[in-house]
């Protein structure tokens, strides 16, 4: 169909772009859980790539303001470079985090959350990329994040239960050290956040 103004397809581009780099963030968390004692080396790298995201971010609202004709509404671009960009500064807050609070070793609901936030990294990415041609796929994945977000806050109902419980009490100062890991953990779990976009 032939179009007096073409539309901006780029905004595609750069929302799989995004979406590529929570994935490899969200990789790296895991990773992070897994072998800790290179935890820095790999905050370092989530570091970096929550960088980049910004730079797309920035990208995505520079061609905001300076496109006429955009592929969808104004608004569901923004809402959706800012939901991309808040879940990679999420991530990166978590491993910082892991750090900052110098756990001895990640517990095994730090390990199961790392998981499903690579599960939920990599739906939202098969999502993002069904955007540009509409398609009906788009809802499968959007259900699954949704499960994964639900498999998620029991999860941290669980681990937080038996924090308060004492089971896991080891130490002195234990529920101050894993009490905000946890729930900032649970925070990096991509919600919902592209239902308004078709």
């Amino acid at each position: 169909m032939f179009r007096l103004l073409p539309r901006d397809e780029n905004f595609f581009d750069l929302f799989e772009q995004q979406a590529g780099h929570i994935v490899s963030a969200s990789r790296i968390l895991e990773e992070l859980t897994l072998d800790y004692p290179s935890a820095q080396d790999k905050v370092r790298q989530i570091r970096d790539l929550e960088h980049a995201g910004d730079t797309v971010t920035h990208e995505v609202v520079r061609r905001l303001n300076t496109t006429f004709v955009t592929p969808i509404d104004r608004e569901d671009i923004y809402a959706l470079a800012s939901c991309l960009d808040d879940v990679l500064d999420l991530i990166d807050a978590v491993a910082d985090r892991l750090l900052l609070y110098k756990i001895k070793t990640p517990t095994d609901g730090c390990i199961a959350m790392g998981k499903i936030i690579v599960k939920t990294a990599e739906e939202t990415d098969r999502a993002v990329r069904c955007l540009r041609t509409l398609s009906p796929e788009y809802r499968k994945h959007s259900i699954e994040v949704n499960r994964l977000e639900n498999e998620a806050d029991r999860l941290l109902r669980d681990e937080l239960a038996a924090l308060f419980e004492g089971k896991r009490r080891r130490e002195e100062g234990w529920l101050a050290e894993r009490y905000p890991g946890y729930t900032s953990y649970r925070r990096a779990v991509p919600r919902r956040f592209i239902p308004f976009v078709i």
